[in-house]
């Protein structure tokens, strides 16, 4: 444990305090990491987290169904920058100075073992989200973090000396703030009557709600590669995105890593639009139109010609919804192969490279409490992450307006600017 810091060479506090005091909005990845890095770099410093909850870090307690997604394997901040729909430039001036790399290498330096799954997610070695938590609040412990939990900052006003932090309990004085409330109406509101924008929050990463014949009774479907184009009509512009990834039929649509990265990238232009848009799905990237089409032909005409259609599979594909697509394609099923017409085979080529789909809206998921919005990203500067409007005040995490893909990486956003924050409180 740190010794504790001789009163008489405390730095002075424009509070009148022998201690610089600084108050951290919010009990979450962000919150506690900006604590607990500026407590080991400058001990000098008294440090409150304010947490409005029963208990802090609760959704590092609950990510990745409790084993705790802490990062990804990424070690390329320009790579890494690309699994963000938005603050990519912002970003890469944090990750330049804090990445996951640096990530793994904190945690384990503190005891915490980590390990990789094949899709490049990481987790504690445990398996366990305990053991993050357990972490931190020893470390908090260790450097005299004070953590007021059930305690909602309903007021922040800038003083000349530094900020007047107002809870139903008490009203306090401290020289610094950090505002890292999450994705919380309440950390908006506080930034906003600070003079800050707030650009609207809309949900990021959800399920789409398509009803189409194809899709029928083919609940629990999956294809390991899909790609995807998602033509979204909006009141000034359309706009298009595309994406590939894994795609999983559900009872209400499609979900998976392709909806979602296409969910978060159109995330404005769906709400816009109400959640109406255009899919278009590729079920077999890795093959052309003109390959598939002679692949298809060879089987129906020579290799398969008299077995009846709906004997014939297509290994590339789920058997089901091979058959759908058979269907929705006009094709007979009791029919001999070889007597697939051409008008046919081009229709089964067509929905298979180019099926499409109509969202008809958002289906509910496990991971809508990401949304994009927050505080506008121009009004802060990357390099400290102090607002440009309010000195001493830093925001930190998901309360910009930043967010990432599933797979660790919006608590990475949030490790780099903790990381970043104490860097900058570090000599005051």
């Amino acid at each position: 444990m740190p010794a504790t810091p001789d009163p008489a060479h405390a730095k002075p506090s424009p509070t009148g305090e022998s201690r610089p005091r600084i108050a951290i909005i919010g009990g979450g990845a962000a919150g506690f990491f900006a604590a607990i890095n500026t407590a080991e770099k400058n001990p000098a410093v008294e440090i409150t987290i304010f947490e409005a909850g029963h208990k802090p870090l609760q959704k590092v307690r609950i990510s990745g169904g409790g084993r705790c997604n802490l990062t990804h394997h990424c070690f390329d901040p320009t790579r890494l920058v690309e699994f963000y729909p938005r603050g990519q430039r912002e970003l890469k001036s944090l990750f330049a100075r804090f990445q996951p790399k640096d990530t793994v290498k904190w945690f384990e330096q503190r005891g915490l073992k980590m390990k990789t799954e094949p899709d490049g997610r990481m987790f504690p070695r445990s398996d366990s989200s305990g053991e993050v938590l357990e972490l931190f609040h020893a470390l908090a412990k260790r450097h005299g973090i004070r953590i007021h939990n059930q305690s909602r900052v309903e007021g922040i006003q800038k003083t000349d000396t530094g900020f007047e932090i107002s809870t139903a309990q008490a009203v306090d004085q401290f020289d610094l703030c950090v505002l890292a409330t999450g994705y919380s109406p309440i950390g908006w509101e506080l930034a906003k009557g600070l003079g800050h924008t707030i650009l609207p929050p809309v949900p990021s990463l959800f399920p789409f709600t398509i009803h189409n014949a194809v899709l029928t009774d083919l609940q629990g479907i999956a294809l390991t590669q899909a790609k995807g184009k998602l033509v979204v009509k909006g009141t000034h512009k359309t706009e298009t995105f595309t994406a590939e990834g894994p795609v999983l039929i559900t009872h209400t649509g499609l979900s998976g890593p392709l909806i979602y990265r296409l969910s978060a990238w159109g995330a404005r232009a769906l709400a816009e639009s109400r959640y109406q848009a255009t899919l278009t799905l590729d079920c077999l990237p890795t093959q052309s139109e003109d390959a598939l089409r002679d692949t298809l032909q060879a089987r129906f005409m020579h290799t398969d010609g008299k077995k009846k259609l709906g004997n014939i599979s297509f290994p590339a594909l789920p058997n089901r919804l091979w058959q759908a697509l058979l269907l929705e394609s006009g094709a007979h099923l009791e029919e001999k192969a070889e007597l697939i017409g051409k008008k046919t085979l081009n229709r089964l080529v067509e929905n298979v490279k180019r099926l499409p789909l109509q969202v008809t809206g958002k289906s509910p998921s496990k991971e809508e409490f990401v949304s994009c919005g927050g505080v506008a990203l121009k009004e802060v500067d990357f390099k400290t992450l102090q607002s440009k409007r309010v000195p001493g005040l830093y925001f930190g995490g998901e309360i910009l307006d930043i967010d990432g893909l599933t797979g660790g990486f919006n608590f990475q956003a949030c490790w780099s600017a903790g990381w970043v924050i104490s860097e900058a409180l570090k000599d005051i």
